[in-house]
């Protein structure tokens, strides 16, 4: 308390002070801007919100987005707290997901029996702008928009709390510094601390796609090839949502064919047929007779035909590079890391943003719990169960989804046909694939 009232009333006329410091905006870190805003017992203290990019306008036009996210139900519920999902303009349901391999007998079929949907597809630009409204009404945030951060200074600025000076010179101090700057983090730079990371040689290729007529599309579809996932995810009865994981070359590859050649591509993929070697012969010959003898069901043999693609939005073809990051640690006295800038992972189950909206309800709860306990914000005891939290529920999902990634990308075949199989008995086995749904593809429901 006593640091706090000293940095207020600080009689330097170029540095300013704010009991919590958000780097970062995007759709994590104005969200948790807006979650702690929100709290009414942090109704008096000040929070900034340091974003680089302009105050976004979005207006929603005929065209869809490329860059869109599966809000899992726990996310979804978060945003409805918070005041925000009210003011998301559209989105479309995905009731169950169709998870396959290289054959058809490996169909995973993921459904929530509970409420029924298992994700929502949602443009990133209207999250953000849905967040951006929100934040309007709040009194205790300022949000400064087109300011670069240049420094952060966490070792040497008076008094010991961490110092941001932005690209215009400006110097702000708090006393929690949150760093949500994504995967170049400079939060997690000063911080000093061990940061494991590598590339996976990938890019994400996205697209919006013009779907074939149907009554309803309301089923993502994913299948695991030997350069990478490809996944349609739904947008309305007519578009969806691609996203194709693939070596550089093939990208550039997909990038730059023309429109007609590109729809067949995707189309190919999803639907093109590999020949069983007789290793993968024998070894669903075994699965199905172990189903058998412990009384699952066998998976189907057939799998329903994807939608067809027949045309791509003209424009909507973008690519992004891949790769895994995960901090040792996500916070050190007065300074914690959230979403990207603590953890990146690969878009194979489209988790990222869910870890990091995990990320904000964690953090909210614990600083809740500390000021109702009349510590201060920033302590690094709570700091350090935000960070045990977080890596009990992050670590086993980028693991899992680490996991699956190199099953499918091995170039030895026997290994391949072994994620084929797993996929076989969590289809036939309702408790493997209940924790797949909770745990490793849509995150915590409630």
């Amino acid at each position: 308390m006593l640091l706090n009232i000293i940095n207020r009333f600080s009689t330097s006329t170029t540095s300013s002070f704010s009991d919590i410091i958000i780097c970062g905006g995007g759709m994590v870190g104005t969200t948790m801007a807006c979650a702690l805003a929100k709290m009414p017992c942090l109704s008096d203290k000040s929070i900034t919100l340091i974003e680089a990019f302009p105050q976004q306008n979005f207006v929603p036009s005929k065209s869809y987005s490329n860059r869109v996210s599966a809000i899992s139900p726990f996310s979804k519920n978060l945003l409805e707290r918070l005041g925000i999902w009210k003011n998301i303009k559209r989105y479309q349901e995905v009731h169950n997901m169709k998870i396959w391999g290289l054959y058809p007998e490996s169909l995973l079929n993921i459904d929530n029996k509970e409420n029924g949907k298992v994700a929502y597809i949602v443009e990133n630009s209207d999250i953000i702008q849905a967040v951006t409204n929100e934040i309007q009404t709040v009194s205790n945030l300022r949000v400064l928009y087109k300011k670069n951060v240049s420094t952060v200074n966490l070792q040497n600025s008076p008094l010991s709390l961490p110092q941001i000076i932005l690209d215009d010179g400006s110097e702000h101090q708090c006393s929690l510094l949150i760093g949500a700057d994504g995967v170049n983090s400079k939060v997690r730079k000063a911080m000093d601390i061990n940061y494991l990371t590598w590339d996976y040689n990938q890019m994400g290729v996205v697209a919006t796609l013009e779907m074939s007529e149907r009554e309803s599309n309301n089923t993502a579809w994913q299948r695991f090839l030997p350069e990478g996932p490809i996944a349609l995810l739904p947008l309305s009865n007519n578009f969806s949502s691609l996203v194709w994981s693939t070596t550089k070359t093939n990208a550039r590859n997909l990038l730059n064919m023309p429109n007609e050649n590109f729809v067949e591509a995707v189309n190919t993929s999803l639907s093109k047929q590999y020949n069983t070697s007789d290793v993968v012969k024998a070894a669903n010959e075994t699965v199905h007779t172990i189903l058998n003898t412990i009384g699952l069901p066998k998976t189907k043999k057939t799998l329903e035909q994807p939608p067809n693609i027949i045309d791509i939005v003209n424009g909507s073809r973008a690519a992004f590079p891949l790769g895994f990051g995960h901090s040792v640690q996500y916070a050190i006295s007065n300074v914690i890391l959230i979403g990207d800038a603590a953890h990146r992972v690969h878009p194979l189950a489209g988790q990222g943003v869910n870890l990091g909206f995990q990320d904000v309800d964690s953090l909210v709860q614990v600083l809740s719990d500390a000021v109702r306990n009349g510590r201060e914000i920033g302590d690094i005891e709570d700091l350090t169960k935000y960070e045990s939290f977080c890596q009990q529920n992050n670590v086993p999902v980028m693991t899992f989804i680490e996991l699956i990634h190199r099953i499918y990308t091995s170039e030895r075949g026997a290994i391949q046909a072994l994620g084929d199989i797993c996929l076989q008995i969590a289809n036939a086995y309702d408790p493997v694939k209940t924790q797949i749904n909770k745990r490793a593809l849509f995150s915590r429901s409630n």
